[in-house]
């Protein structure tokens, strides 16, 4: 059975792991000093999911006060990331993650959950659909070095 709790200080190395897997360009130790900062925010949660003993993953929403791609209402939800391990994938942990994040959304007086996915990672487009978000736009990012 899975549960779904705020993250406890006792989470944060875990999370920090899992966000790991999920932004790999990251340092650790970033991203574990980023959750430390983040807990007990007042315009953040992450969620976690635990099933049994084991942590089957996070979500981690924001408030978003400026304008999101898409939306008609401020604030906004946003999903920041969200991230179930391997093992977990196809038992509707990240529905049910998404579900709870909803539900931290309108005690915060929003109408509205956005998210981002990149274009190669289809797994996450898949999530998205199934658990009831409109796709909104697809963006190309460019970047030009210049020289001084």
């Amino acid at each position: 059975m899975t549960t779904i709790q705020v993250m406890k200080p006792s989470d944060i190395t875990l999370v920090a792991k899992m966000a790991q897997e999920l932004f790999k360009e990251n340092d650790f130790a970033a991203l574990k000093k980023e959750f430390e900062c983040l807990s007990g925010s007042q315009k953040d949660t992450i969620l976690v999911a635990k099933e049994n003993k084991g942590t089957a993953g996070f979500i981690h929403m924001s408030l978003r006060y400026e304008y999101v791609e898409g939306t008609t209402s401020t604030p906004v939800a946003y999903i920041e990331g969200i991230y179930v391990k391997p093992d977990y994938r196809q038992r509707h942990v990240a529905h049910k993650l998404i579900s709870a994040g909803e539900g931290w959304a309108k005690s915060k007086g929003c109408t509205q959950i956005a998210s981002d996915v990149e274009l190669y990672n289809t797994i996450s487009q898949k999530v998205h659909q199934k658990t009831g978000f409109k796709e909104v736009n697809r963006l190309v990012c460019y970047v030009k070095s210049i020289e001084l």
